[in-house]
């Protein structure tokens, strides 16, 4: 049982220290493809570009800078980040006292009776159980928030980047990023800035 309840705490100090970095990273990799692969829309007061003879015309957007300045977007991943971390706080505080007291166990086990020995252990045990499912809990709760939010983001800006596009006259509108199919871009056709204003006008908070 002792050997178990070390191991066991190792295993919660272990994760008490990777799960934010762990969350922070697959939150960070879940959102800025969706805020990037997504930004596809608009209405901006600017002429299409390429509708010569007919031709389609076409802008892009740097889909980081367009993550990064929609002031509502931000306001979103701030208040998940934030629930992360008080989420992450909670967790920390119960598994520091679990790890205080188990401590306080182990320098006075030897002088216990064995019936508050084997008391202590379980209650310990409990409390170890306990804090696995507290984790487990958490975790999941977060990524099933995630994934809601992701799903919001998704579904807005495929209606903004159509509204923007459609009220600009553009046929297509690209993303910029690394590892995207669009490898370069002529600065005039960049509409990044009227697309961040046009999302912040629409979605002041």
């Amino acid at each position: 049982m002792m050997i178990q309840l070390r191991n066991t705490l190792l295993f919660l100090i272990l994760f008490g220290l990777t799960a934010w970095a762990v969350l922070e990273a697959t939150r960070s990799c879940s959102e800025e493809p969706s805020a990037t692969t997504r930004l596809t829309a608009p209405e901006v007061p600017s002429p299409a570009l390429g509708n010569k003879n007919g031709s389609p015309s076409i802008a892009y957007i740097r889909s980081e800078e367009v993550a990064r300045d929609f002031v509502w977007m931000a306001r979103q991943k701030d208040a998940l980040k934030a629930r992360l971390l008080k989420a992450e706080k909670e967790w920390e505080g119960e598994a520091t006292r679990f790890q205080k007291d188990l401590q306080d166990f182990q320098r006075k086990a030897a002088g216990m009776g064995e019936s508050q020995r084997q008391m202590t252990e379980q209650s310990l045990a409990r409390r170890q159980q306990n804090l696995e499912q507290m984790r487990e809990g958490m975790v999941a709760e977060l990524s099933k928030t995630e994934e809601a939010l992701d799903a919001r983001l998704r579904s807005l800006m495929e209606g903004e980047f159509k509204a923007f596009a459609q009220g600009a006259g553009y046929d297509y509108l690209w993303a910029l990023q690394p590892g995207s199919g669009l490898l370069y871009g002529d600065s005039a056709r960049d509409v990044t800035r009227s697309l961040v204003d046009f999302l912040n006008q629409r979605h002041p908070r």
